[in-house]
C-alpha cells in the first residue's frame, strides 16, 4: 500500500474519534452530549426558533357591557444563531515519509499526528464552551449568559428591549463563603424554579467548587458517581458532587470564581449533518511536499430560553 493510501485509510477511520473529541471534550459539551442535547441539522447556516418574550395583556375582568381587553399583542419573537465552521488540519511531510519507509513506521507517525489533532480539538472545544468568544469562534456560555444583561444581543434578541430573554445574574463580589454558599445556592434555585422547568446542572470554577465541597464535607452528600447518570458523567472524566440532587460539575476552564446554573432542556449543541467532521484532501501549496487531510465541523452552542432558566454566578471582587 502506498504511504498516501495508508494515511488516507487511517484518516478515514479516525473521523469517528474526532467527532467524539469535538462533543466529548469534558465540561459543558460532555455533559450536554451525555444528556442527549446534541441535534444534527440537515442544512443552512442559521438555526432559528420562535420564543416567548412577552405576556398577553388581553386578560382581565369584564361584566355586562364593559369593553373587553383586545390590545395588540407581541408575545413571540425569533431567536437566531449562526453556525460556526471549525477546521482542523492533519499534515505529514514527504520527508517524514521518506525517512520512515515501511507501513509500520508510517502508521506510527500518522497515529501520533492524529492523536495530537484529537487533543487539540478537545482543548479548543473545552475552552471555547465556557468563554465569551469573538470573531469566527463558536459561542460559549460567556456569550449566551453574559454578566451584563441590559445591553447587547443573544441570538439576535435585543436584551435592552426584551427583558424576558435575559438570563439571571448573581454577583457576590467576594461575599460568598463556605459558611453561606449552600444558602445562596438554595436561594438561586428558588429563584430559578418555575412552571416551565428548573436548573438541572451547575458548573463551577475551582474556587467555588472547592468552597462548596468544604461547606458540605462533614455532611452526608451524594457524590457524582453514586447515581446512574452521575456514573455516566464520571466515566466521561467529569468531577463533581450534588446540591439538592442537582449535579455540580467542576470545569477547569471556568474562571475560578465563576459558575453557571443551567437548565439542560433549553441548551443544545446543533451540528450541521453535512459537515460533521467532514474530511477533505489537503491542497498543499505548490512549494511544499506534504500529504494532508482537513477536517471540517460546522456547529453552534445555542440557548433557546433564558429568563429564569439559566444563571451566571460570580464571586469575583
Amino acid at each position: 500500500m502506498k504511504p498516501a493510501d495508508l494515511i488516507h485509510a487511517m484518516a478515514e477511520r479516525s473521523m469517528k474519534k474526532l467527532r467524539i473529541a469535538a462533543i466529548l471534550p469534558g465540561g459543558v459539551y460532555s455533559y450536554l452530549a451525555a444528556a442527549g442535547k446534541v441535534k444534527t441539522e440537515d442544512g443552512g447556516p442559521e438555526i432559528s426558533n420562535p420564543i416567548l418574550v412577552g405576556g398577553n395583556p388581553n386578560v382581565g375582568p369584564a361584566t355586562y357591557y364593559d369593553r373587553v381587553p383586545v390590545s395588540q399583542t407581541s408575545e413571540l419573537d425569533t431567536v437566531r444563531y449562526n453556525m460556526t465552521r471549525v477546521v482542523g488540519t492533519y499534515v505529514i511531510s514527504d520527508q517524514e515519509v521518506d525517512e520512515n519507509m515501511g507501513a509500520a513506521k508510517i502508521t506510527d507517525i500518522a497515529a501520533a499526528k492524529m492523536k495530537a489533532l484529537e487533543i487539540a480539538i478537545k482543548q479548543y472545544q473545552r475552552k471555547k464552551a465556557v468563554s465569551a468568544n469573538s470573531g469566527k469562534d463558536p459561542l460559549g456560555l460567556g456569550n449566551l449568559l453574559p454578566e451584563v444583561v441590559t445591553a447587547g444581543t443573544i441570538g439576535e434578541i435585543n436584551l435592552a428591549t426584551q427583558p424576558l430573554f435575559r438570563p439571571s445574574v448573581y454577583l457576590f463580589a467576594g461575599t460568598m463563603t463556605a459558611l453561606n454558599i449552600e444558602d445562596i445556592f438554595d436561594d438561586i434555585l428558588l429563584d430559578m424554579n418555575n412552571d416551565e422547568g428548573k436548573v438541572t446542572v451547575i458548573f463551577l470554577g475551582r474556587k467555588l467548587f472547592n468552597m462548596h465541597r468544604s461547606a458540605v464535607k462533614d455532611k452526608q452528600t451524594v457524590q457524582l458517581p453514586q447515581s446512574g447518570f452521575g456514573k455516566k458523567l464520571a466515566n466521561l472524566g467529569l468531577i463533581g458532587s450534588t446540591h439538592q440532587e442537582i449535579p455540580i460539575i467542576y470545569d477547569e476552564e471556568l474562571d475560578p470564581d465563576q459558575g453557571y446554573f443551567l437548565n439542560e432542556n433549553e441548551m443544545m449543541i446543533h451540528i450541521l449533518k453535512s459537515a460533521n467532521m467532514k474530511m477533505k484532501d489537503l491542497a498543499a501549496p505548490y512549494d511544499q511536499d506534504v500529504i494532508g487531510k482537513r477536517y471540517i465541523m460546522e456547529y453552534q452552542l445555542c440557548s433557546w430560553k433564558n429568563y429564569r432558566t439559566h444563571a451566571f454566578v460570580s464571586n469575583k471582587v
